[in-house]
Parts: structure tokens; C-alpha cells; sequence
């Protein structure tokens, strides 16, 4: 029978140093009564003994438990978490900080659940892509537990986030359609993302240049996308739940221009025009948001606004750990910014 190597403590490498366990205690956390040799030695003789720190023990006693959730709403369908969490993680270790990732894909259910399992195990601060339930964050905000959004917020709560430039991304993609020479170009939106504030604000831009460029608005122009089960779905049951759209590309005086609120839905939106035998750009030219890897590899690649995401969740990751530590006050509100890049592929002409 094989035996379990038994987990060293401190008074192990007290023994050893020959000094007290409280010593040892105050040279791992480099406390300045400790001399710098006797620190260094202390730290040695751990290294050598394989001294693991007991995080949870340390958590009780300093009331923090160096943890961050990470609440991801959306679907895992693509890399644009994985771009956030390229960002967050890394960034996260640096300062200390582990970060336990808890999907809830689209269901508020689980997400509030997900909340009230993480303040159970004394999490520091959350990370969240929300489900579009305001109240399940205004109830975490009593808690006093900080919280930062990403991609998106909720414009009824005043809470710190993370977003991309979307009314500027939206205005941006509008502008090269019209430079293009588009003059009918729909808006097409996620329905589940609609009152979303990425999509509201993508479709503010959007109207920002038409006006600005002296094209009428046509309200008829506004198209929902109906995606129910991504990953139960073919070409014929996306035509089945999209009528609005497929109406739209049979008329007579169809758009000439599609603006897709993001590169996922844009990729959907591909099959039903190419089984409405119209081709892209030649007949239609279509525009995404985000710019994931997938708007890259489709048939054309997709000319998109580029969202800097990696940046997005190093930045996040920096306002929460420092709202934790009280580098910045709970009360004070962070609101960031960034700024989108206009790709061109091959699907606009």
C-alpha cells in the first residue's frame, strides 16, 4: 500500500531553521522584523521541504480568500471568453489571485446560484458577463462584494465595467457600407442580445451614421436573429426560425448591406444567404463585430470591428483586484472604454 506524503507545516521548517514557528510564520510573509538572511533561509528550507502555503488558513485570517469569480453568461460557442480569460488569468496570477471560472450560458438560474455558491466560499470580487438580470446584480451590490462587468452592463445600475467603444465600433462599420456605396443596409441583432447594452449601443452608432451621411432610417431594417439551440441546428431549422430575415433578403429591393451585431451571429447569417443562392460580397456584403477567430476562417473571411478582448480582461482583472484591496473605494465607479479597429476582409465591396 502506498502512503500519502504528509503535507508539510510550519513547524516542520521551524524544526529544521531552528527557529519558532512564529518566526517562520513572519519570514514567508516577508514582515520587516524578520532579517532579510534569516527570511531567505527560512524560504530555502521551505522550497527544499516542499512547504505548499495553506491559502484557506490565510484567508481566514486576513478575510481575503486571493479568489476571483469569473461569471461567463454567454454561450461557449466561440473564443471570445477564451480571449477575456487570456487576459484575466495571467494578469490575476500576478497579483496573487486565483480565478475559479463559473458558466451559466444565458441561464439567470444558474448564474444567481452560481453568485450565491461563490459568496459561500468567500470569493473576493466577481468578473461577470451577466445574463441580462439586473436584479440579481443589485442584490449582490448590497452585499458589498465588488463586482466588474465585461462586454456589456446593465445602464439602470451604476457599477464599475469593462466594454468596447460599441456606438463607435457601430458608427465605424456603418461608414465604410456607406463608403462602399451602400445606401440600404439592414441592422441585424441577436433577439436574446436585443436590449443588450453592446447592441443597443452598436445600433446607436449604426443610426448615428446614417443620419450622418443623409440616409433615411428604415425601421424595417431593424432584423431579429433567432438562434434556439446552437448546437442542435442545421441549415434548414435556421431558415424555420428566421422568417424576418429571409423576407428581408426576398425582396424585391433587398438590403445591399447586412451590419450582424457580432461575427457569431454573422456566421449564421452566412448559410441562410448562401441558401438563398446569393453570394457574398457580390450580392450582398456583410459586415460582423468582435472580430473572433471564426470571423477569419469562414467563406469569405468576414470584415468585422475587432474588439480588443484580451485587453478587456487584463483590464477588468486590474479594477477588481484593486477594488478588493482598497486601492480604489467601493463607491468610486470605474467606467473604461476601449477602442475598436475596423478589420476589411473579403465580405464588403
Amino acid at each position: 500500500m502506498s502512503s500519502i506524503n504528509k503535507r508539510v507545516k510550519l513547524e516542520d521548517i521551524a524544526r529544521v531553521a531552528g527557529v519558532s514557528k512564529m518566526t517562520v510564520s513572519l519570514a514567508l510573509r516577508d514582515d520587516p522584523s524578520i532579517s532579510k538572511a534569516t527570511s531567505n533561509k527560512i524560504k530555502e528550507i521551505a522550497a527544499d521541504l516542499g512547504y505548499i502555503p495553506n491559502r484557506m488558513a490565510q484567508g481566514l485570517n486576513s478575510g481575503r480568500s486571493h479568489t476571483i469569480g469569473l461569471l461567463i453568461g454567454g454561450l461557449l460557442h466561440d473564443d471570445y471568453q477564451n480571449q477575456f480569460i487570456k487576459g484575466a488569468i495571467p494578469y490575476a496570477m500576478e497579483r496573487g489571485y486565483t480565478v475559479s471560472i463559473g458558466p451559466s450560458e444565458c441561464d439567470s438560474k444558474v448564474e444567481k446560484s452560481l453568485i450565491d455558491r461563490y459568496k459561500n466560499m468567500m470569493v473576493d470580487g466577481f468578473l461577470a458577463f451577466h445574463c441580462n438580470e439586473v436584479e440579481t446584480y443589485k442584490q449582490l451590490q448590497k452585499t458589498n462584494i465588488p463586482f466588474v462587468f465585461y462586454t456589456k452592463y446593465f445602464e439602470e445600475l451604476e457599477a464599475d465595467y469593462v466594454v468596447c467603444d460599441d456606438f463607435r465600433g457601430g458608427y465605424s462599420m456603418t461608414k465604410h457600407l456607406i463608403d462602399l456605396g451602400h445606401k440600404k443596409i439592414a441592422f441585424v441583432y441577436d433577439d436574446y442580445l436585443e436590449s443588450s447594452s453592446e447592441v443597443v449601443n452598436r445600433k446607436r452608432g449604426y443610426l448615428q451614421a446614417l443620419k450622418d451621411n443623409g440616409l433615411p432610417i428604415d425601421e424595417s431594417l431593424f432584423v431579429p436573429f433567432h438562434l434556439a439551440n446552437y448546437n442542435q441546428t442545421n441549415s434548414d431549422s435556421i431558415c424555420a426560425e428566421n422568417p424576418e430575415l429571409i423576407a428581408c433578403l426576398e425582396q424585391t429591393n433587398r438590403p445591399t448591406a447586412l451590419f450582424v451585431c457580432n461575427d457569431i451571429t454573422a456566421s449564421f447569417v452566412y448559410i441562410i444567404v448562401k441558401k438563398l443562392k446569393l453570394s457574398i460580397p457580390e450580392d450582398i456584403s456583410i459586415g460582423g463585430f468582435e472580430g473572433v477567430y471564426l470571423g477569419s476562417i469562414i467563406d469569405p473571411p468576414l470584415t468585422t470591428i475587432s474588439t480588443p478582448i484580451e485587453e478587456m480582461g487584463r483590464k477588468a482583472c486590474e479594477i477588481i483586484i484593486n477594488k478588493i484591496e482598497g486601492r480604489i473605494p467601493l463607491t468610486e465607479k470605474v467606467k473604461i472604454q476601449l477602442e475598436p479597429t475596423l478589420i476589411i476582409r473579403e465580405s464588403t465591396k
